[in-house]
């Protein structure tokens, strides 16, 4: 598995997680919760089309995902937050990739994913501030 296959895996657990959580949400974090919904579907169409210029078989989204049941908007956005982080710290690891295709498209992909993670630190009040989004924590 390459870490495209990794990245557009994570895109879809994305999408899920963003359908199946946003409706505990209101208010700017809600709409910030569609927004970037709308953003991992156009990442993953990009991702495809990617996939389809190169002649590869791209990963099938799973029928579901394990998520945590989500009860309250405090966890919603936790979770949504940590499908950031995640995502951020995938397309990071693929920016050293030796072939320049895909070198490429991880960089798009973790410029966008960078971009949702800031804005949804800004929503949540959290420091936007950070070096190098997606490193792992020390």
């Amino acid at each position: 598995m390459t870490v495209v296959d990794t990245g557009l895996a994570g895109e879809y657990a994305a999408i899920y997680a963003y359908g199946a959580v946003a409706v505990h949400l209101s208010g700017a974090p809600r709409d910030l919760a569609e927004a970037l919904e709308a953003e991992h579907r156009e990442r993953r169409d990009a991702l495809l089309d990617f996939y389809d210029e190169h002649g590869l078989e791209a990963v099938h989204a799973e029928a579901a995902y394990d998520i945590e049941p989500i009860g309250d908007a405090a966890t919603a956005q936790a979770l949504l937050l940590d499908v950031e982080e995640r995502l951020t710290t995938t397309w990071r690891a693929g920016v050293a990739s030796e072939d320049p295709a895909e070198r490429e498209i991880c960089l798009n992909m973790f410029m966008a994913s960078a971009t949702a993670l800031a804005r949804w630190r800004v929503v949540l009040g959290e420091p936007t501030a950070v070096p190098w989004p997606g490193r792992p924590s020390e």
